[in-house]
């Protein structure tokens, strides 16, 4: 990642970072948690929402890291962390249901591994490769913690629980644990890769990664087809919803900002 120099007034915004955070913690285990008791129609829906609430917190954490030098280092440290959510979220639910016996632990010891293992990373990147970052310690534990959130969340809505046997059974053996991986990544790097620029404003990025959010809920609701009744589709229809709402804002916040806006049109017909 580039440190080209610090970005103090560049990361800060209008939305608290602690606020963000809280919402991402709390809101992702909540929804996890309250999504196994909450029937087998509802309970997928409010999992995937706390997915979404992970992977907006996860971006801006990735905005206020990159915000330190060019933003090329954005792609790296947001497929390096999503690994350490997909090995988080799989460690700590195979850990409680087997070493611990208490499954209902599951969330949180996934939780907790992706800090341990994001500090770990951000204190070899610091101490050993010399990396001039001031928050790359705490953006990475931010980013490690709200991807095994994002991942654990969608998970759980395709598989309808967090129980060990259902999620290796629907989202890992069906290989729908890379499409996750992949998803989750672009959703939280993306916001911030795609608003990079002098003029960057935190509250239109947040905007865009609420978008990727619940696009990748959507997207979730398609892969949870195996799901019994209509759950799958309640999924796919608040994804969509969410999806519109955001990503129109989002398009609004960026003509506002922009200094015109002008269609091209198409590029002309050349004969032969």
């Amino acid at each position: 990642m580039s440190a080209g120099g610090s970005a103090d007034g560049a990361a800060a915004g209008a939305v608290s970072s602690t606020l963000l955070l809280a919402l991402g913690i709390v809101g992702g285990l909540l929804c996890i948690y309250l999504s196994g008791f909450l029937g087998s129609v509802v309970g997928p829906v409010i999992a995937a929402i706390g997915a979404v609430l992970a992977i907006v917190w996860g971006s801006d954490a990735i905005r206020r890291v990159a915000s330190y030098g060019l933003g090329t280092g954005v792609p790296s440290i947001g497929y390096m962390s999503l690994s350490v959510g997909v090995i988080a979220a799989l460690t700590g639910i195979v850990l409680t249901n087997t070493l611990i016996k208490m499954p209902i632990a599951g969330p949180v010891a996934a939780f907790v591994i992706a800090v341990v293992i994001g500090a770990i990373i951000a204190i070899v990147a610091t101490k050993i490769v010399g990396m001039k970052i001031p928050i790359m310690l705490q953006c990475t534990i931010e980013i490690a913690g709200a991807a095994a959130l994002s991942i654990l969340g969608f998970a759980v809505a395709i598989a309808g629980s967090y129980d060990m046997t259902l999620i290796f059974d629907k989202v890992v053996a069906t290989g729908l644990i890379a499409v996750l991986f992949i998803m989750c990544t672009m959703a939280i790097q993306h916001p911030f890769n795609a608003c990079l620029g002098p003029n960057e404003d935190q509250v239109r990025t947040l905007k865009c990664a609420a978008s990727t959010a619940f696009l990748s809920m959507t997207i979730t609701g398609l892969m949870a087809l195996s799901l019994d009744g209509i759950s799958w589709f309640i999924v796919f229809i608040v994804g969509l919803i969410g999806w519109i709402i955001s990503f129109r804002a989002f398009v609004i916040a960026s003509c506002n900002d922009a200094a015109s806006t002008k269609w091209a049109g198409l590029w002309p017909e050349v004969g032969e």
